[in-house]
């Protein structure tokens, strides 16, 4: 990804791209976001298969997709962006820990989160919500750990289906900004939200009550948050290979 978040290569709008990433070697905290991330891609590739094979069997080359096969196409989105977040979260589940006690730039993030956490009320007064996250830290084995797994609760807790969550998440994680390129992905997380909480419906379509979705640009938005994921996920690695040696598996 270049300094500006724009990729190196613009996502084919024809097939979903595969993992560029080699399984062997992964870090072992950063296994179960590989896993998802490898999944997330197999998904969408799989439904993009499944489409074409209903449209093979139709002998369809050309012309307006059907209800269903726009459903696949939906679905194929809808699968990516939900890998994305689940990879994102468990990132911060297995590597933000690390990063808070290794990272100086994390580690100022975490300290304004307790400090934010911990802040009185205009009378000087502690609220009750605050009163019972002290009574939590100060009762804990390690008052550390303890607030490193708030910090966590509280990223992972909402939706990541929105550039504004992305920004908060990766910030904590480190990672620079600009690897979000907001006005590009804002119109693909609004389709996501449109299939998701509105089925897509749209009543003032003339013919259709739902939105058509074509195929090159639906792999391509697809590809965009598939792309996306890959680059968080390498980012994080890079930064874990950084602050703590490579761990093999057993028996490796």
């Amino acid at each position: 990804m270049s300094p500006n978040g724009t990729p190196k290569t613009v996502p084919n709008d024809r097939m979903i791209r595969t993992v560029a990433l080699a399984d062997v070697g992964r870090q072992v905290k950063l296994w179960k976001p590989f896993l998802i991330l490898k999944y997330g891609h197999d998904s969408a590739h799989a439904l993009l298969e499944a489409l074409r094979v209903v449209r093979q069997k139709r002998k369809a080359r050309r012309g307006a997709l059907t209800d269903e096969e726009q459903d696949l196409l939906r679905a194929m989105l809808v699968m990516a962006a939900s890998g994305l977040d689940s990879m994102t979260k468990q990132l911060i589940r297995d590597a933000l820990p690390v990063f808070c006690r290794k990272d100086p730039t994390v580690l100022t993030s975490f300290q304004t989160f307790v400090s934010r956490q911990l802040k009185r009320d205009a009378d000087g007064h502690l609220s009750g919500e605050t009163s019972g996250l002290l009574a939590r830290l100060l009762t804990a084995e390690s008052v550390q750990s303890a607030s490193i797994n708030e910090y966590v609760e509280s990223l992972t807790g909402g939706s990541l289906q929105s550039t504004d969550a992305l920004f908060r998440v990766v910030g904590a994680l480190g990672i620079p900004h600009t690897m979000i390129d907001e006005d590009r992905l804002k119109p693909i997380f609004d389709d996501r939200n449109d299939i998701i909480h509105g089925l897509d419906i749209d009543f003032e379509a003339p013919r259709r009550n739902r939105h058509s979705r074509t195929m090159g640009d639906m792999i391509r938005a697809t590809n965009w948050l598939l792309l996306l994921a890959e680059e968080i996920y390498t980012n994080c690695e890079n930064k874990l290979n950084q602050v703590q040696p490579t761990t093999p598996p057993d028996g490796v």
